[in-house]
């Protein structure tokens, strides 16, 4: 069976695996992205341009980084404790070809919400985006990343552990990460860490794309995120080849 062909079954099967998920999914997401955008400004009694453009390029951002860092965890724990990995290593598939099919069903699932966390950013605060061509590839690439360091986790990690790290997480990511508001407002020793980790680079591209005309779109957050991406992708490529 040719790579493609597995490549094309695989995505159909996982889709149809996930059918009861994929449609909540997307309006999970959506409204995710939706409570930044438009609750997160009733914190504040007025707000500048600036903070304007984090909290509508960051509602994208937390949609993307949230499902790929949490949800993908807790669905392919799931699928390690009924089976349906064990089942997957009996079919005569490259891992690499399932692992990219999954990650185009996940792809399907955050993309809707994007699209609306920013219609719902430039209608609420009036803006006029300018979104650079590269925004595409920077889509594509955060939730590459996001979803590859989601299946380490959930592939090197006892299972319990893993559901547990998705959760801490979710506040990591909300409150302590410079998705919405710029780094410099953390502390020195919190900024250090997030220079190396993959959430800040997540932002920056979102928010250079989105917003070009306001935010630069650097080299070293694309390699960075190359470099989570690659790393993760390999990693979770072998503890299931090693698996079967």
């Amino acid at each position: 069976m040719s790579a493609l062909r597995s490549y094309r079954l695989l995505v159909t099967w996982q889709a149809r695996r996930m059918k009861m998920f994929l449609p909540l999914g997307i309006v999970v997401q959506a409204l995710f992205a939706f409570g930044i955008v438009a609750g997160y400004p009733l914190l504040f009694p007025s707000i500048d341009r600036t903070t304007v453009l984090y909290l509508a390029t960051g509602g994208p951002a937390v949609s993307l980084i949230t499902m790929g860092l949490v949800a993908v965890p807790q669905m392919v724990t799931q699928a390690r404790t009924e089976g349906t990995l064990d089942y997957m290593r009996t079919l005569p598939v490259p891992r690499v070809v399932y692992l990219l099919a999954d990650m185009t069903v996940w792809l399907a699932v955050v993309v809707p919400g994007v699209v609306f966390a920013v219609f719902v950013a430039a209608l609420r605060f009036g803006l006029d985006l300018e979104i650079s061509p590269l925004v595409v590839p920077a889509v594509l690439l955060v939730v590459l990343t996001a979803t590859s360091v989601g299946y380490a986790m959930a592939s090197l990690l006892p299972p319990l552990v893993a559901q547990m790290a998705s959760q801490i997480l979710v506040v990591f990511i909300l409150m302590f990460s410079p998705l919405t508001f710029p780094a410099s407002r953390l502390p020195g020793w919190l900024a250090a860490i997030h220079s190396v980790l993959p959430i800040q680079a997540m932002g920056e591209l979102m928010r250079g794309t989105l917003a070009s005309n306001t935010f630069p779109i650097t080299a070293g957050a694309f390699l960075l995120l190359g470099a989570w991406c690659a790393g993760t992708f390999a990693a979770t490529s072998v503890v299931l080849t090693r698996r079967a």
